[in-house]
C-alpha cells in the first residue's frame, strides 16, 4: 500500500505540474573517481513529500563530474526553497559521511535556486530508479533521508560549515586544504554575549575615558568599536565550548582543535606552515566530522 502512494505521489507530481508548480535546483560536483553507478536521469522519491530528479553533469570542473539535482512539486516558492535547502544540506552530509569530497557550485545568495515548472517547456520522462541495487548509493540516500526527515528549518551557520567541509579536500595544496578543514567549524562556534555586571561597568567607564581623551575621532571610533567586541566571547573561546559540548568524552578532541585553529591563524596571518601539516590535517578532518555528526543529529532530532 505505501508502495503504491509513493509511485501515485510520483505520478502526480511528474504528470501534472500546474498542481505543485515549484521547484528548487542545485549543481553537486563531485571529487574526481566518485562514482555512484547513476546512469542517465533518474528520479526516485527520498520522502512522499521530497521528490528528487538527479541529471548526471559531465565535465563541469577539472576535477571530476557532477550532478543537476531538482526538488520538485511544491505549492510555493517559499516551501520549494526550504526543502531544497534541505535537500542541499543532505547531500553535503552525504559526502562527509561518505568521506568523499564534493562542492556546490552556484552563483546566486543561496545554494538552490526556486524554479516554476509552469514555465519550463522542458517534461519529466524518466523512470523511478530502484537505487537499493547500486553499490554504494545508501552511502547518499541514508543520510540525506536523516536531514530531509527533520520538521526544522535548516541553520544557515550549519549549512555553511558542512558546504566549507565537503569541499576543503578539492584545494590544490596542502596548506588550503588545511585552512578550510579547519575554517569549517567556525560558522557553528556560536559566541555568546558576557552578561556579567562588572565587566560591562569597567567597560562603560573605559568608553567614557576614551570620550574624554582627546585622541583623534577616526581611531577613537576604531577604539570604540572594539570595545563593544569586548562584549562578546571571542572565537577561540567559543570553539572551546564547542568541542566540550558535542565531543565530551573525546579526551583529544579539545587539544587536536586548538592546535589546528592555532596553526590556521599562524598560516593565514604569518605565512608559516609546519612540517607535520598533512597528519596535522587528518587529525583535524576525524575530530570536526565528528563534531559535524553530532550537530546533523541534534538538527535532525524532532
Amino acid at each position: 500500500m505505501a508502495k503504491k502512494r509513493k509511485e501515485k505521489e510520483r505520478e502526480v507530481i511528474a504528470a501534472y505540474p500546474n498542481r505543485r508548480p515549484y521547484g528548487a535546483k542545485f549543481v553537486f560536483l563531485l571529487e574526481k573517481h566518485t562514482d555512484f553507478n547513476i546512469d542517465g536521469e533518474c528520479i526516485f522519491l527520498v520522502s512522499p513529500e521530497v521528490h528528487l530528479r538527479i541529471k548526471p553533469k559531465e565535465s563541469v570542473h577539472d576535477n571530476g563530474s557532477g550532478w543537476e539535482i531538482f526538488v520538485e512539486g511544491f505549492s510555493t516558492a517559499g516551501e520549494a526553497e526550504q526543502i531544497g535547502l534541505k535537500v542541499v544540506l543532505g547531500f553535503l552530509w552525504s559526502a562527509i559521511q561518505g568521506h568523499y569530497s564534493a562542492r556546490l557550485l552556484y552563483h546566486t545568495p543561496l545554494p538552490c535556486v526556486v524554479y516554476n515548472r509552469t514555465q519550463s517547456q522542458r517534461k519529466a520522462t524518466s523512470s523511478l530508479m530502484t537505487f537499493s541495487t547500486s553499490r554504494g548509493i545508501n552511502n547518499i540516500f541514508e543520510p540525506l533521508d536523516i536531514v530531509v526527515s527533520s520538521n526544522k528549518a535548516v541553520d544557515p551557520r550549519l549549512l555553511v560549515a558542512l558546504e566549507i567541509f565537503a569541499s576543503a579536500r578539492l584545494e590544490t595544496t596542502e596548506r588550503a586544504r588545511f585552512v578550510g578543514i579547519v575554517s569549517a567549524i567556525e560558522p557553528i562556534a556560536i559566541q555568546e554575549t558576557y552578561e556579567d555586571e562588572k565587566l560591562n561597568t569597567l567597560l562603560s567607564e573605559f568608553k567614557q575615558l576614551l570620550e574624554n581623551s582627546g585622541i583623534e575621532q577616526s581611531l577613537k571610533s576604531s577604539v570604540r568599536g572594539r570595545i563593544e567586541q569586548l562584549k562578546l566571547e571571542s572565537v577561540s573561546r567559543a570553539i572551546r565550548r564547542l568541542v566540550k559540548d558535542t565531543l565530551p568524552d573525546d579526551p583529544d578532541a579539545k587539544d587536536i582543535i586548538e592546535e589546528s585553529y592555532g596553526l590556521r591563524s599562524k598560516i593565514l596571518h604569518e605565512g608559516l606552515t609546519d612540517a607535520d601539516l598533512q597528519e596535522k590535517s587528518r587529525e583535524a578532518e576525524e575530530t570536526i566530522r565528528k563534531i559535524l555528526e553530532v550537530k546533523i543529529l541534534q538538527y535532525a532530532k524532532n
